[in-house]
């Protein structure tokens, strides 16, 4: 069976991106291995994007799924690492990828509704979203994309966490 050369090549990126980029942030292999297991999860085909089918996707032995999905459990809750500047870098890197094909001509930060039935999932509450046009139970997200003339590159996303916002004090200078 003969091996796509395009394969090849987004193989060795990828494999790069993990290993230079990343691993600036991630330090440890076992960190950039569970890192680069959970990112092809999140990124990958697949309806349910939570651990435990991540793990099953990634494990080729019915019996060691459940040590991937310790691992994937607690490298996200437990491990110490930088999630910010993992993102940071991840952003600069897509800018200098699509800035090598022409430049950006606009900047999107947009707040999407994330419609949810109950409330165990962080952030939610009842608030206003555009989603559904008015109050009602979901999370608020805030996104940043870049984009030129043909694309468009999404760089940051995170939740709005209204229970902390309202104990957010700005200190003004003076």
């Amino acid at each position: 069976m003969a091996t796509n050369p395009l394969d090849i090549a987004a193989a060795a990126r990828l494999e790069e991106f993990f290993e230079a980029r990343i691993g600036r942030h991630l330090k440890d292999r076992r960190k950039r291995e569970s890192f680069a297991i959970y990112a092809a999860g999140i990124l990958g085909d697949g309806e349910r994007k939570s651990v435990e089918p991540i793990a099953a996707k990634a494990c080729g032995e019915p019996e060691g799924v459940n040590n991937l999905h310790s691992k994937l459990l607690y490298f996200l809750g437990r491990s110490e690492w930088d999630d910010r500047a993992v993102r940071l870098e991840a952003a600069r890197y897509a800018l200098e990828t699509i800035e090598r094909r022409e430049p950006i001509t606009t900047w999107i930060i947009d707040d999407t509704g994330l419609l949810k039935q109950g409330t165990h999932s962080v952030g939610v509450q009842r608030q206003y979203t555009g989603s559904a046009g008015k109050i009602t139970n979901c999370q608020v997200a805030v996104s940043l994309a870049a984009a030129t003339s043909s694309e468009q590159i999404p760089l940051d996303f995170e939740l709005y966490l209204p229970a902390l916002a309202e104990h957010l004090t700005i200190h003004s200078a003076g």
